[in-house]
């Protein structure tokens, strides 16, 4: 017989706890009807639910939802709960974390070697005509954390926003268009990210260390207006554009004005 612990939290007495304790067989405890009841009102229950790992291995095979061993997002919110017998890492702990995990059924082993962004993180798919070498680009130029892969795509974390190159064929470039700001002709489409001043002249020095040509020199734009930044451009291997720049007052990154051009 195994020992389980369900720990609800009730959002109107969020200092409260109320333990609901049973005893079941692990061994059938997925496959029998009652324990399907069990389920089913444990994922429709409004309030954050914790389960303790180690007295009940057998649940996560029985419930989808649940997808690694060591955590689980509570409901209502992104953040994990820590108790005294539980293992629910930290967003800290998780980044120092090596996991050999195993995912429902599977035996997927798997590592994080980055942290999502704060937030909502964006998400860009973009063509590659090499993905070993768009692997040394994004990898070693640009240093991004490499996420998951295949024999056809790789993730990327920049900056915790995950971008993916996606092998399209050896032929691809990247087709550009031009329009005109600040002075500059400016290659789109284009990406990239809003760095601070000291981040964006750390990348200056890095893409020059690498040799890469830029299309538009690192330089200070909209001198004196609400908008004024410091911008630069480049190619990636496939000739995708991107561009990083660094807003001088970070908070003006969305002030509304008219520019003219």
């Amino acid at each position: 017989m195994a020992f389980c612990a369900l720990s609800f939290l009730s959002p109107r007495k969020s200092l409260k706890k109320v333990f609901i304790s049973f005893q079941i067989c692990s061994k059938s405890f997925s496959s029998s009807s009652s324990a399907q009841r069990y389920i089913h009102n444990f994922r429709s229950h409004p309030s954050p639910a914790i389960v303790r790992r180690s007295k009940i291995p057998s649940l996560y095979s029985a419930t989808a939802s649940i997808t690694t061993p060591w955590m689980m997002t509570l409901r209502g919110g992104n953040n994990y709960f820590k108790d005294d017998d539980t293992l629910f890492p930290t967003q800290d702990q998780q980044q120092s974390f090596s996991s050999k995990s195993t995912a429902s059924s599977t035996s997927t082993e798997w590592e994080k070697l980055a942290n999502p962004a704060p937030g909502s993180p964006f998400h860009l798919a973009m063509p590659v005509h090499d993905l070993e070498v768009a692997k040394d680009f994004y990898g070693n130029v640009l240093g991004c954390a490499e996420g998951r892969s295949s024999e056809k795509w790789q993730d990327y974390s920049l900056n915790g926003h995950q971008i993916v190159c996606h092998w399209v064929g050896n032929d691809y470039r990247c087709k550009d268009y031009f329009n005109p700001v600040d002075g500059d002709d400016i290659p789109v489409p284009h990406f990239g990210l809003a760095l601070t001043e000291d981040e964006f002249h750390a990348m200056v020095a890095r893409v020059r260390a690498a040799g890469i040509k830029f299309i538009v020199e690192p330089h200070l734009r909209f001198k004196g207006m609400p908008g004024e930044q410091w911008t630069m451009f480049f190619k990636d291997p496939s000739g995708n554009n991107l561009e990083f720049k660094a807003m001088t007052t970070i908070d003006n990154l969305f002030a509304k004005y008219n520019v003219k051009d």
